[in-house]
């Protein structure tokens, strides 16, 4: 079974490259559109990863992430946020707050999206394995 990836992301931005990228690297994306549909996603089984667009509707990225984490404290997934608008380090800081293990600074051309998903969620697998999981 393919590992899975919530992607929520921003009405205003097209997704569909970074979502061919992950899936042609062997992952199962599915396209959230809201804030509302994430949390409702998130009922069923746990995600290998949750990928959060700063500027997502309903909520913000940093609002959806902490509700995430806090939700679902006993369920282990790294939580991923991505912004074209938030540059500066106090973003990246309120992203780690918030129970994200990265802000990535977009626009990436779609092979180092791919590459820096599948290095943090092979990070993740090793922390969480060594007892020291960052969730």
């Amino acid at each position: 079974m393919k590992p899975t990836i919530l992607f929520a992301h921003d009405q205003q931005e097209c997704p569909e490259a970074r979502q061919r990228g992950l899936e042609q690297a062997g992952f199962a994306v599915h396209l959230i559109k809201s804030h509302a549909e994430l949390m409702s996603a998130l009922t069923g089984e746990a995600p290998a990863l949750v990928l959060i667009d700063s500027l997502l509707e309903g909520k913000t990225g940093f609002e959806s992430a902490r509700e995430v984490r806090a939700r679902d404290a006993g369920r282990t997934f790294p939580i991923v946020l991505c912004t074209h608008v938030y540059r500066l380090e106090a973003f990246r800081k309120e992203a780690l707050r918030c129970g994200a293990q990265e802000l990535l600074l977009l626009p990436l051309p779609t092979e180092e999206f791919v590459r820096r998903i599948q290095l943090m969620l092979a990070g993740f697998a090793q922390a969480t394995a060594g007892g020291s999981a960052a969730a």
